[in-house]
């Protein structure tokens, strides 16, 4: 005769049961029916930076910011329905920023009764210091085009409105081969969409950027089509990046600084798909996927002769808009935590969250540079921080903090008042506002055009353009 199965005792289940959740990885916690935690285990005490001791018996929402919309456990509690690998961004009381993925799950007795909730947490930070440990060891082979690093959706972070709708757009578009045009300004991110648009479309053909500012306009023609053998001194058969690019994706960034005469041979070689060296009289075939990027809105890039009207038309055919930072500042916590754990991995820290301080002050900060300024902000931090785990406004870029408490923000805001007051209309007030703003960086860098516009996350011709437009 069989022996029977052990049984444990019912009074001591529960510290079985929290033993046996403390010996594994991923995070575990058990809320009851009215949304109290009464179990939380070691690897949740790791990942939320908390003691088992300052939650248990605690109601949901005194440990965690998250109300019913955002928690997953109350979303089950109301429903019975299990949510499962849901993204997770959540801030503990402790200020400390979390971001993770997630899974509920009903806990219902034998009368289908809910008794209450089980959650399970992958902390995906691990995972993600793993991934890109392997991509450093990965041979130049594996590698996509050197021209850009390889991108996918997954690697844009956001959940704001505004970004989640320029993600679908270019979600949308990726499964076409019609010309994308993306614009934004200096720092949005257009690279990163670019990449995530040709690997969710034709990953297995070349991809092929020029950044057509960082090309003189006398190479620019050549570099392009490419060019014969004596066409001037030096030059030899070489194909352009036309012909490289040939069934893949040519990402033409900053088309705007491409001048007008060589876009109508732009134009021309899109529209009929053949191509002429420059020197050969002979047409080749070459037609890439187009998706071109502007750092100015598509109609303003137009009325300043930037821009052909016609050119436009042949590539704007999907046009994808990418938000500022300033449009998107619900967004800053994630990406400031992101940003945290790739310079976690890259100079071996141990930073775990900005003080709130520092989080306030970057919410009422503009972002001229947007997403790539807020990297190299926090950049900047870890490279100071030292031993610190919270990076907090000592550890902040001068120019930022100089910004923040300079006179001028208090010119500017008087401007604002004072303009409100007198009635002024909008087009006016936001003219009057952008003045002043050009004016006190071109006092900051003492009339030097360049580092203004580069202060001011502008190309140079746009600030010339700016500069000659308010009389300055």
């Amino acid at each position: 005769m069989n022996n029977p199965l052990p049984k444990i005792d019912e009074l001591y289940f529960p510290l079985f049961f929290q033993k046996l959740l403390d010996i594994i990885d991923d995070c575990v916690f058990v809320i009851d029916h009215n949304g109290k935690i009464v179990l939380f285990n070691q690897a949740n005490e790791r990942l939320d930076n908390l003691k088992q001791e300052q939650v248990l018996g605690k109601h949901l929402t005194e440990v965690y910011q998250l109300d019913e919309h955002s928690s997953i456990s109350l979303q089950v509690l109301n429903t019975k329905k299990p949510v499962v690998d849901k993204y997770q961004y959540y801030v503990t009381l402790a200020g400390y920023q979390v971001s993770a993925i997630s899974s509920a799950y009903p806990i219902l007795n034998n009368a289908n009764k809910l008794i209450g909730v089980i959650v399970t947490t992958k902390n995906i930070t691990k995972f993600k210091q793993m991934l890109d440990f392997h991509k450093k060891l990965a041979t130049p082979g594996e590698q996509c085009s050197p021209t850009l690093k390889q991108y996918s959706f997954h690697d844009i972070i956001g959940e704001s409105p505004l970004i989640k709708m320029s993600i679908a757009i270019a979600e949308k578009a990726a499964q076409t081969d019609s010309p994308i045009l993306v614009y934004g300004e200096t720092g949005t991110g257009k690279e990163l969409f670019v990449q995530s648009i040709h690997q969710a479309s034709n990953a297995n053909e070349p991809i092929v950027s020029l950044n057509c500012a960082a090309v003189p306009e006398n190479l620019l023609e050549g570099l392009l089509f490419g060019t014969a053998r004596g066409a001037f001194t030096g030059a030899v058969d070489q194909p352009g990046l036309f012909e490289e690019a040939n069934k893949g994706t040519l990402f033409l960034d900053e088309l705007n600084s491409m001048s007008i005469n060589l876009q109508s041979k732009l134009l021309r070689a899109v529209e009929t798909g053949r191509i002429r060296r420059v020197g050969e009289t002979k047409e080749r075939v070459a037609n890439p996927r187009i998706i071109s990027a502007l750092n100015l809105p598509p109609l303003e890039a137009i009325d300043r002769n930037l821009l052909r009207k016609d050119l436009f038309y042949r590539l704007g055919v999907i046009m994808i808009k990418l938000p500022a930072l300033r449009e998107r500042k619900e967004d800053l916590p994630l990406l400031v935590q992101h940003f945290i754990q790739k310079y976690n991995y890259t100079f071996k820290r141990n930073v775990r969250q900005i003080d709130n301080d520092v989080l306030e002050l970057f919410k009422n900060y503009h972002w001229p540079g947007n997403v790539r300024e807020l990297e190299h902000t926090i950049e900047y931090a870890m490279n100071l921080i030292g031993n610190d785990n919270v990076i907090k406004r000592k550890h902040l870029p001068p120019i930022i903090l100089d910004q923040i408490n300079s006179p001028d923000s208090l010119e500017v805001e008087t401007i604002v008042t004072s303009s409100s007051n007198h009635s002024q209309n909008l087009k006016s007030l936001v003219a009057s506002f952008e003045k002043t703003i050009i004016v006190n960086i071109l006092k900051e860098t003492r009339g030097n055009v360049s580092a203004a516009a580069k202060k001011l996350g502008l190309n140079r011709q746009s600030l010339d353009y700016k500069v000659k437009k308010y009389g300055i």
